[in-house]
């Protein structure tokens, strides 16, 4: 393996990382649950305790046109949404908040406001956390959360004939991608980029969750959906009307093919699952197919997703 990770990317280390973690895991058994999944959890008192964490950097995160109270929402909520792929219901959040000395206190409030918001709309407790020093200027957060269920659901297999479902339309996250790394101009787009700005955490699922074989966030994008595909031996035939309206609008006025678009599809904040029923309460995307961990529309090959060190590259 190089000694770079940009070179290497996240997850060829995060699969190294999973070599460790499984060899520690172990024959401790069926009262480990998630291994390498969205999130893991032990058996405990009659029910599978969930924990995730996550983070990230304003630097490498937080679009121009966010608040740093919209950037602490949104790491909470990337922990939330893991937890609740999970058929896990979110209990409590806590935080880390790494910052430069040079940058008012006011920074550090309008994170943790941000964080008690998702906390809040999502029905759990904000414990609070830390604040540390950081010796360059950048904002750091770290949000932990922990969920309860009393049937958890694995991120695979996705099998071959299964219907795909999505909690809502997928692709609004491409948008604000697009514009920040094809370098277009965002006022045209300032209505929906603050209407997105906090997504809703896609507790909609917990209504139909019992119901489905296997379901997974989609916080990286493509890359996400892939992963799991790929574990399970099946390609994603996705329909036309798995799109968000907004996605056919901007590819249309900003001329960008909406495979492209789709290729900057990240911090979606949903949960896509598979199920046999054909009439679940949500968003029908598309079908299972026999194959190798590809997604197609309209026949044609998606590329792209999101990589910690790489960023959005076709793989």
């Amino acid at each position: 393996m190089s000694r770079r990770l940009a070179d290497v990317g996240e997850y060829r280390v995060l699969e190294r990382v999973l070599d460790i973690v499984r060899e520690h895991v172990g024959g401790r058994g069926p009262e480990v649950f998630g291994v390498g999944d969205d999130a893991q959890a032990v058996y405990a008192g009659g029910q599978w305790l969930f924990l995730k964490i996550d983070g990230t950097s304003a630097s490498s995160s937080m679009y121009p046109w966010l608040t740093f109270g919209d950037f602490g929402y949104r790491v909470a909520l990337s922990t939330v949404s893991d937890l609740v792929a999970k058929n896990s219901r979110p209990l409590l959040l806590a935080s880390s908040i790494s910052v430069s000395g040079e940058r008012p206190p006011e920074v550090v409030l309008e994170v943790v406001a941000g964080i008690r918001d998702l906390a809040e709309t999502a029905g759990a407790l904000y414990a609070g956390g830390d604040v540390n020093r950081l010796d360059y200027d950048d904002v750091v957060v770290d949000v932990a959360s922990l969920g309860i269920s009393s049937n958890p659901k694995p991120g695979a297999p996705f099998r071959e004939g299964l219907v795909a479902y999505s909690v809502k339309c997928l692709g609004l996250s491409s948008i604000p991608a697009a514009l920040y790394y094809l370098k277009r101009d965002p006022s045209p787009w300032g209505d929906l980029l603050r209407s997105i700005a906090r997504p809703e955490p896609p507790l909609k699922f917990l209504a139909y969750s019992d119901l489905v074989d296997a379901s997974t966030d989609v916080s990286d994008g493509l890359a996400s959906l892939r992963r799991v595909l790929e574990r399970s031996g099946s390609d994603l035939a996705l329909t036309r009307e798995a799109l968000c309206p907004e996605v056919v609008e901007f590819s249309r006025e900003e001329r960008v093919e909406p495979e492209v678009v789709l290729s900057f599809m990240g911090e979606e904040y949903t949960v896509v699952s598979a199920a046999e029923r054909p009439d679940l309460p949500a968003v029908r995307i598309g079908r299972v197919v026999r194959g190798a961990g590809r997604i197609y529309l309209d026949g044609r090959k998606l590329e792209g997703g999101w990589d910690n060190f790489l960023g959005f590259r076709a793989r």
